[in-house]
């Protein structure tokens, strides 16, 4: 039984088999060959178009963080607040971090956290009173909390890579460097000439300090890839069942009215989307449960289906995306358009449109990275696009079915006419294999019948002799006629 495996020729069991050595292999090897090569340059074109856009999405991300703005707003109006706003925007813009502004329109610290969660990155803010509490505990040795001096005020569920390699590093470093600076200004001023003799000496080694506030908390352990890994995992959900229909579905195309076609393939994605998406809420929920985001939002009913909906809406879409194109591609190039469109998904979810290079900034139309901003205001309330984020996704639903419906008849047209077979092989592809026949043979052939069966002197420019033959059927009794074909036999 296994003697296929042997390496001994084995006699009556080999005589039909070939050897590799023989001389009619030797085309085919060849053919084979060259099949092996434009695979090689195939994959290779893959490999580095995937590979171009990852690195190029993130190429040199921290030289662009001078485009993010952060902001400091002073509440306390005195001495404290005018020289730490000094020192602040004193602070050198380089590329690498986000450059400081000041707002003056800001005139409490729920005003400050507001705009924050609504359109900023971050704050730091100058409390109301830290200039008369620094002055008791320097004057009157009144008990003093250095902490209280400043707020630092960020929101991590605006997009969590972004904030924690740049904004709250700039919050923390900024305010270590003033705290640091003003202890040294006041103790050098102190010890030139001592303010009074019951100064609390707490406030002149450490006179400033900070407490953080993060408005939007996301900064759980998996934020940073949570929704992009569950879009990941959908997507390759659906391109494996995708790559099944393709593969299947030639009957249909023969078979199934267009108008059936059309109703049909959209059905089906929107169900596995709705399947798969349900499944990516369940394991949310089941991670981090009801009480997720104590800080800011929990995760009520209506979170759980806003989740739900909106892996579906992103599933969807990417879907009728990918389908479009493997109704037409050939095997052998099936792979490209999936790594085209899960690359630059992805990058455009670990990064934030400011920290994009100019070409890779029309990524942050995509489906992962709009789902994501829908999640992120969803389990955090933070910097509400959620409008602008589901119109784009309604849009490319729209113009993906729209497409759809094109490349189903286009699909459809290609199979009836011998075009393509069923794996999605062109006629004159030497893979290619379909019952039905080309339809330019079939108009050729039908040509050549229909010539041979009337004779012609075209070339010579003769007619040939007509007459005409008038036939009688008189035997009307026993029913014999010329006309029917009964001779009465």
């Amino acid at each position: 039984m296994l003697g296929i495996f042997s390496w001994r020729r084995i006699s009556g069991k080999d005589d039909h088999r070939v050897s590799f050595t023989d001389a009619g292999l030797r085309e085919e090897v060849r053919k084979r060959t060259w099949d092996y090569i434009e695979l090689a340059l195939i994959s290779t074109v893959m490999i580095w178009a995937g590979l171009s856009m990852f690195f190029g999405g993130v190429y040199r991300r921290s030289s662009l963080a001078n485009n993010i703005n952060v902001y400091v707003v002073d509440l306390d109006g005195g001495d404290v607040g005018a020289n730490v706003t000094r020192m602040v925007l004193d602070i050198p813009v380089t590329p690498s971090t986000p450059v400081w502004l000041q707002r003056h329109d800001l005139h409490s610290i729920d005003a400050v956290k507001a705009w924050v969660l609504a359109n900023g990155w971050g704050a730091l803010v100058i409390n109301s009173g830290a200039s008369a509490r620094l002055d008791s505990a320097l004057y009157n040795g009144t008990d003093y909390d250095a902490s209280a001096a400043m707020t630092l005020i960020e929101s991590s569920g605006r997009q969590v890579v972004a904030e924690m390699l740049y904004v709250s590093s700039a919050l923390t470093t900024a305010a270590q460097t003033v705290a640091r600076e003003y202890a040294q200004a006041l103790v050098t001023s102190f010890q030139a000439a001592p303010t009074s003799e019951q100064a609390n000496y707490g406030a002149v080694i450490d006179p400033v300090s900070f407490t953080t506030v993060d408005v939007a908390p996301a900064g759980f352990t998996i934020s940073p890839i949570m929704s992009t890994f569950g879009y990941l995992v959908i997507l390759l959900s659906t391109i494996g069942v995708l790559i099944v229909w393709k593969m299947t579905s030639f009957p249909f195309f023969t078979q199934v009215r267009y108008r059936d076609l059309v109703l049909m393939w959209p059905v089906l994605l929107l169900c596995l989307a709705l399947i798969l998406s349900f499944y990516q809420a369940l394991a949310f929920l089941a991670f981090r449960g009801p009480g997720f985001n104590e800080e800011a939002l929990t995760y009520t009913a209506a979170s759980f289906f806003k989740f739900w909906f909106t892996g579906a809406a992103v599933a969807f879409s990417l879907g009728l995306w990918l389908f479009n194109w493997f109704l037409h591609l050939t095997p052998h190039i099936i792979a490209l358009p999936s790594i085209c469109t899960v690359i630059p998904n992805v990058v455009s979810t670990i990064g934030t449109f400011e920290l994009a290079p100019t070409f890779y900034r029309i990524f942050y139309a995509l489906p992962f990275y709009n789902g994501s901003s829908i999640i992120l205001y969803i389990i955090t309330g933070a910097h509400p696009t959620i409008g602008r984020n589901v119109g784009i996704l309604v849009a490319e639903i729209v113009a993906m079915t729209a497409l759809l419906s094109l490349s189903i008849w286009i699909r459809q047209v290609c199979a009836l006419r011998g075009i393509s077979d069923a794996h999605g092989w062109f006629h004159g592809s030497r893979y290619f294999h379909s019952h039905i026949p080309y339809y330019k043979d079939v108009a050729r052939a039908d040509a050549e019948a229909q010539a041979g069966s009337v004779p012609s002197n075209k070339a010579s420019g003769a007619t040939l002799p007509t007459r005409t033959v008038e036939i009688y059927d008189d035997d009307v009794e026993r029913g014999v006629s010329l006309t029917t074909g009964n001779l009465g036999v």
